[in-house]
């Protein structure tokens, strides 16, 4: 998927200058304002405003005119003018935080039940890895008696945590078969060389 970061504009107010004439033709209560507020944005999804810029046209001869080009009365009218910046201008941020609130959520919820399954090691049971090198494997419990256990560790490993996933198959568990005692079991997990513990 292609990532486009960008800035667009939103109108976002329109309306006329009271009280005012145009510095060109000098006609009454004719210079129309549309004000534009402008946001950045991540693959079209906005994620928040980074400033505003006017329009300003006369009505009668059809000129398009800065800011800078108006008398302090019709400046001051336009600085005057309330705005509000719409929600929606803020939707990848609520969007960002309530991914990484979730994460979160998830993640603190998977420590907790990992650290009470840690302590009733059942057959079938998977543990995520952590080697000291920075890779990631799992191992699978096949038999628990009074006070070891039996595993066979996956014959792959992972670059990432997220990755463990992919190599969590059936077929993959043939070769490393290796003996714990439940303390060691314990200390594995203390020392997060264990980091997650799933139970079917």
């Amino acid at each position: 998927m292609m990532v486009l970061i960008g800035v667009q504009d939103s109108n976002i107010k329109n309306g006329q200058i009271l009280d005012s004439k145009c510095p060109k033709c000098e006609s009454k209560n004719s210079l129309n304002f549309s004000i534009y507020r402008r946001y950045t944005h991540l693959t079209l999804i906005p994620l928040f405003p980074i400033g505003k810029y006017v329009n300003i046209e006369c009505s009668n001869c059809s000129t398009i005119f800065d800011y800078d080009d108006l008398d302090k009365n019709s400046q001051l009218q336009l600085k005057n003018e309330k705005l509000n910046n719409p929600i929606w201008m803020y939707s990848g941020c609520i969007l960002l935080v309530l991914a990484i609130t979730f994460f979160i959520n998830n993640y603190i919820e998977s420590k907790d039940e990992s650290a009470i399954l840690i302590k009733t090691p059942a057959k079938g049971d998977i543990y995520h890895l952590k080697f000291s090198n920075g890779y990631y494997s799992s191992m699978r419990i096949d038999q628990v008696t009074k006070d070891s256990i039996y595993t066979t560790h996956n014959d792959y490993d992972a670059y990432l945590p997220y990755e463990i996933k992919d190599i969590d198959k059936p077929e993959n568990y043939s070769k490393r078969t290796i003996h714990y005692s439940k303390s060691e079991i314990a200390n594995l997990y203390k020392e997060g060389e264990i980091i997650e513990v799933l139970r079917k």
